[in-house]
Parts: C-alpha cells; sequence; structure tokens
C-alpha cells in the first residue's frame, strides 16, 4: 500500500425514529417515520429500514475500504408504555451493515430468532450467512424496567444485553446495505424508539491487483449466498 494513496474516511448511516401501538389482542399499528418497512403479524411488530453508503466512486478507482472499528449511536431513550405485563415486554434493536443485500426473510428469520446473522443457529432456523460480509451487527435487548415503572407500565426501557458479531472484514464492493430492524411481542400499549446511526472510521486504499480481483471474486460468491 502507498502511504500517499491511503484516505483516512468514516463511514455513516442514519435511521429515523419509530413509534408503534400494539392492542391486547397482539394487533400492531404502526406509526412509520422515515423509511421503515412494517412486516409485523399478531403478536409480533417487526419493522426494518434499509440505507446505503456510496462507495461506487472508490470502486471505480480500484480502491478498498479497510474499517478499522465500529460504533453507533442514538438520539435518546427507548420508552414503552404496555399494561400487559402476562407478555415479554422486550424490544430488539438491531443494525446491520453488508456489503451485500439481504432479503427481508433473512432480516426477519434471524431477529424473530434472536440471533446475529453469521452464526451456527440452533435447530430450525433454515439459513445461515457467512460472517465475512457482515461488517458491523450490533443488537440491543431493551426490557421495561420495574424499578421506574410509572402507571400503566410505562417506563424508561433498560438495556438487558448488548450483542456484537461485526467482521470488520475488507470491502471492495460499490455498496454497503445498512439496516435497522426492530422487533418486539409487548402487548396492549405502546413504544417509541429513537434515532440511530452507524459509524465506520477506516482507510481506503489500493491493494495488489491479485488480491483485488480474489477480492472481487469472494464478494460475487458471497452475493449468490442471499
Amino acid at each position: 500500500m502507498s502511504k500517499e494513496e491511503d484516505m483516512q474516511r468514516t463511514l455513516v448511516a442514519e435511521f429515523g425514529p419509530l413509534s408503534w401501538l400494539t392492542d391486547r389482542d397482539g394487533v400492531v399499528s404502526p406509526t412509520v417515520q422515515g423509511g421503515y418497512t412494517n412486516l409485523s403479524a399478531t403478536n409480533t411488530a417487526l419493522f426494518y429500514e434499509e440505507a446505503t453508503i456510496d462507495l461506487s466512486g472508490y470502486a471505480m478507482e480500484r480502491k478498498t475500504f479497510y474499517p478499522y472499528s465500529s460504533f453507533e449511536q442514538r438520539s435518546g431513550v427507548v420508552l414503552g408504555s404496555f399494561s400487559d405485563a402476562t407478555a415479554i415486554r422486550a424490544i430488539i434493536d438491531t443494525i446491520i451493515v453488508s456489503s451485500i443485500p439481504l432479503s427481508t426473510d433473512q432480516l426477519s428469520m434471524s431477529l424473530l430468532s434472536a440471533n446475529l446473522p453469521g452464526f451456527t443457529y440452533p435447530g430450525g432456523v433454515p439459513y445461515r450467512l457467512d460472517r465475512e460480509p457482515l461488517i458491523h451487527q450490533n443488537q440491543l435487548t431493551y426490557c421495561h424496567d420495574s424499578t421506574i415503572e410509572t402507571t400503566g407500565g410505562s417506563s424508561v426501557y433498560r438495556i438487558v444485553s448488548n450483542a456484537n458479531g461485526s467482521s470488520l472484514e475488507p470491502s471492495a464492493a460499490d455498496k454497503l446495505y445498512c439496516y435497522r430492524i426492530v422487533t418486539s411481542n409487548a402487548k396492549d400499549g405502546s413504544a417509541l424508539v429513537p434515532s440511530a446511526r452507524v459509524l465506520l472510521p477506516g482507510t481506503i486504499t489500493s491493494e495488489p491487483k491479485l488480491e483485488y480481483m480474489m477480492r472481487l471474486k469472494r464478494s460475487y460468491e458471497l452475493a449468490n449466498q442471499v
């Protein structure tokens, strides 16, 4: 690598806020803000928003992005007001950045089984993705906090699990696919999930021609998994 060709960049994807209402029969009524798509079924709220990071200019110059870390930011707290204490009142908030597109089936299956893609799954899950294209993955599980509960089951939700599965593998793709998936089985109430962003600091540089061509070949093979 030539030091003169190295460029330090921080790639950013933004996601908007989301709120929804679920009645006591498990029927979900979303208030979609931003680009969220509603995949909800009875007794399960499931939404996702997709964004992309355009790297086509770098790809035309045959440059590779080498991430050296990834992290997330959120604009505020998660709020919930679900009076049905017999149902699980958790909210799962997942952000994934991938060098290949993911289908809605893959997103919904992985989150409904509470597993990040790229890992060995328990029985019954019909697919497994390779970890390499999953540059960033983080899953936050929020739960109702009874210590600060107000009347009607309202509370600021507290993080009880923080799962990370980022591969941080280099990518020569011309686009990164960014997903935020929010799911919950909470009933008889409403929730508000704040805006979020994911940041990927890294280096954009050239690599030897053979290595670059092999990386493109591998990206093509991984994309055909989907």
